[in-house]
């Protein structure tokens, strides 16, 4: 009878994590979001990565060695019962390749660029001027993250970007 009652568990045990990965529940860790983005979006393991995961958000600029191709990736780590990070977008585009292109998610924002446009900085600005410590050193090829959805804070103000300033 105790024999029974061990498989039953077991059962259920797994059941019940089939559900969680069925419906959503488990996503993918922080340390296996690059290895994600490959597979799903059949990525070269040759090519580069630049990246940049916060608690909220995870996002993945993919690369060629000569700077021709990419493809990006956007993980969101859902607030409620999940666990993990699940994927939110990804592809190419054309913003991406010639300028900065901008992904909104609520209470986090991220710049993704290929940065051909040699952007050295990025101010963010609230409706009372410069927010103190949100200015952001741009790295060619190299992603940010800010977040805050209160006055004040960089995506509370549509003109939340002051100034886009090109290195000389």
């Amino acid at each position: 009878m105790k024999k029974v009652y061990v498989i039953f568990a077991v059962f259920l045990l797994l059941l019940g994590i089939s559900a969680c990965f069925r419906f959503s529940i488990v996503g993918v860790n922080r340390d296996g979001l690059e290895g994600d983005a490959r597979k799903s979006q059949k990525i070269d393991d040759s090519w580069q990565v630049s990246k940049s995961v916060t608690d909220d958000l995870g996002a993945l600029l993919f690369y060629d060695k000569h700077l021709n191709d990419f493809t990006y990736s956007i993980y969101l780590n859902r607030k409620g019962f999940s666990f993990g990070y699940f994927f939110r977008s990804g592809g190419g585009t054309s913003g991406i390749s010639n300028g900065i292109r901008a992904f909104n998610y609520g209470s986090s924002m991220a710049l993704i660029s290929m940065n051909k446009v040699n952007v050295a900085r990025i101010e963010c600005v609230s409706e009372t001027g410069l927010i103190q410590d949100a200015v952001y050193m741009i790295e060619p090829f190299h992603l940010r993250e800010f977040g805050g959805t209160k006055p004040g804070s960089p995506v509370y103000v549509e003109k939340r970007i002051r100034k886009i300033l090109a290195s000389p």
